[in-house]
């Protein structure tokens, strides 16, 4: 029987039998002594949905949509869910698809008609109609989840509507809301566009969490595709002193998934309503969908520690005894004498202490045309391109790996005579792939097998560029990118900076992972096997407070340190160090 209300019970056609006098109970029964033992009325004739999780969480859904989550006697969210068109936010559309609260007729979220069929004790179906968008929301419930499936048709003759929005809850949390939440006023997005939304550098993960200090709610997009999307706990009230300290929030859900004029498309989110607060029990539904969208770790990482060197000066040392502006000495590429230093300075202390080779900024030195570092990255001088090989058969002779820096998803092309511009590869065209891909198949034949990416990883277009790259150089190419959002974690490791951070009245000194440590504990959770490496940005102070080294932050952390030449006499304490996290082939030890 479908159980439409904890708190008010509507009788069984049985149970009105029940309550008739005889002389009823008998003309009823000689009338219809079947109708007696009917089943209960039809779930479709239900007004609301009522269920309830195993941990007691009621929610409620009405032709209003989620209306309803109630956690014992509180109420900790009440509104609706609806669509509307969300091409305001973003300015990535005409806004001309009428409906919701971005819609070009200016009705606001007036909805013009509305239905709801409960088709069981489990599920409801939601029909809302709104002017030129029309949305049939299946609500699925298994466990602590409800699974929200808006069919969303759009009307319109002409227009396509670009944006999909999701939005009606507020959440009234028992303080202000602490967890992986979302939040900027719409004036950022409609300065910025969809490049905000996830996978990217603004939205690093694509689920979210909330919680207070009874209940947690987790929110996670589902079979989504790789489409953006974005998860966002806006403020009940923006204003100054109030937004952060409310404990009211109100989730908004986007979908850059277009559906085109008079055509249809079912987009989905789960959310999971849980007692149990840890991040990771509130986040599980959106793992499942990140390795069923973007799957397993493709390369196979090492976490030995490292070298860097930074061989290009700058334009202004550009001159007739150094023609490409590099560095002095160990770092003049153009000239035998310096591979051969170079060698002779880098290669001992790598094999001593077991790090794993060297990655190289700016091997072709500084080009007068701007544009650093060069997205042509395998174009190198005449006078390198001869050299290098030595370079490349020394440390390949000591066991040793040699990468260089480039920069995926960009090309250069002519600004005036005398500059370069740039502007970004683009990922759905083959041509542009296949050149970024001679690139790294040009390096790789030099005997390279390291690469920073520069410039990369904060965007869906980067995260096509190195599912493509990654499955044609293989799982033995280890790449690092400047940039992360989970989606990318798959395809390619990251790179951060590390700064210490001394002690403050009240605080712990501590060393600042960039890239997030936390974020980097999800990226982790989520793609079993990701690698992140990190470079020190300063001198730790002598005899810091503090007293974990940077090396063992690293390693504590499984993140792989990055030793710039210059800094090599921390060499023997990161060999020390790295001795105790990893195997001799660079794998961490459980």
């Amino acid at each position: 029987m479908v159980r439409t209300s904890n708190r008010q019970s509507v009788p069984t056609r049985a149970g009105y039998f029940l309550r008739l006098t005889p002389l009823a109970l008998v003309l009823a029964a000689a009338v219809s002594w079947p109708a007696a033992c009917a089943a209960p009325a039809n779930a479709a004739d239900a007004k609301a949905l009522h269920y309830t999780t195993p941990d007691g969480v009621e929610f409620v859904v009405t032709d209003d949509g989620l209306s309803e989550i109630h956690v014992g006697q509180r109420t900790l969210a009440r509104g609706g869910w609806s669509v509307f068109n969300a091409e305001g936010w973003f300015k990535a559309g005409s806004q001309r698809v009428n409906g919701g609260v971005n819609g070009g007729s200016g009705d606001g979220d007036k909805v013009l008609a509305k239905s709801i069929e409960v088709i069981d004790e489990r599920h409801a179906r939601v029909r809302q109609t709104e002017r030129d968008i029309v949305s049939t929301t299946t609500y699925s419930f298994d466990g602590e989840d409800v699974l929200i499936s808006a069919r969303v048709e759009n009307n319109h003759q002409d227009e396509p509507l670009n944006v999909v929005g999701f939005h009606g809850l507020t959440f009234h949390f028992g303080r202000p809301p602490t967890g992986l939440m979302m939040v900027q006023h719409i004036t950022y997005f409609q300065a910025h566009g969809v490049q905000l939304c996830h996978p990217g550098d603004w939205s690093k993960i694509g689920g979210s969490y909330a919680e207070d200090d009874s209940i947690g709610v987790g929110l996670s997009p589902w079979k989504t595709g790789w489409n953006r999307t974005l998860l966002l706990w806006d403020y009940a009230d923006w204003n100054l002193g109030k937004r952060e300290l409310l404990p009211d929030r109100e989730p908004i859900y986007f979908a850059v998934a277009p559906v085109p004029a008079r055509g249809a498309r079912t987009i989905d989110l789960k959310m999971r309503v849980s007692p149990n607060r840890d991040w990771k029990h509130l986040l599980e539904p959106y793992r499942e969908h990140f390795q069923a969208t973007f799957g397993p770790v493709r390369y196979k990482a090492d976490g030995r520690w490292i070298a860097t060197d930074y061989l290009n000066h700058s334009p202004g040392a550009i001159g007739p005894d150094n023609p490409y502006g590099f560095h002095a000495d160990a770092r003049r590429f153009d000239e035998p004498e310096g591979i051969r230093k170079f060698c002779d300075a880098a290669i001992p202390v790598l094999e001593r202490d077991k790090g794993q080779g060297v990655i190289l900024w700016g091997l072709g030195g500084e080009n007068p045309r701007g544009a650093m570092y060069r997205p042509d990255f395998d174009v190198l001088p005449p006078e390198v391109e001869a050299n290098f090989p030595t370079l490349v058969e020394r440390f390949h002779r000591a066991g040793l790996k040699v990468g260089v820096c480039t920069r995926p998803s960009d090309m250069a092309v002519q600004r005036d005579w005398k500059s370069d511009q740039i502007i970004a590869i683009n990922a759905d065209n083959p041509g542009h792939r296949d050149m970024l891909l001679r690139r790294f198949q040009n390096m790789t034949k030099r005997g390279c097998t390291l690469f920073y990416l520069d410039s990369f990883g904060s965007d869906l277009e980067h995260v096509k560029l190195m599912k493509f790259l990654r499955e044609q150089l293989g799982p033995n190419i280890l790449t690092f990118c400047e940039h992360q959002c989970d989606a990318i974690m798959p395809f390619s490791g990251g790179y951060s900076e590390t700064t210490f951070h001394p002690p403050q009245p009240g605080e712990e000194p501590q060393y600042d992972l960039w890239s997030g440590q936390q974020n980097w504990e999800i990226y982790q959770w989520l793609a079993p096997g990701a690698q992140m490496a990190s470079r020190l940005m300063q001198e730790v102070p002598k005899n810091p407070v503090w007293k974990e080294s940077p090396d063992a932050f690293f390693y504590r952390n499984r993140v792989t340190p990055l030793l710039p030449v210059s800094d090599f006499q921390r060499a023997d304490e990161v060999g020390k160090v790295q001795s105790k996290h990893l195997d001799a082939a660079g794998v961490w030890n459980r």
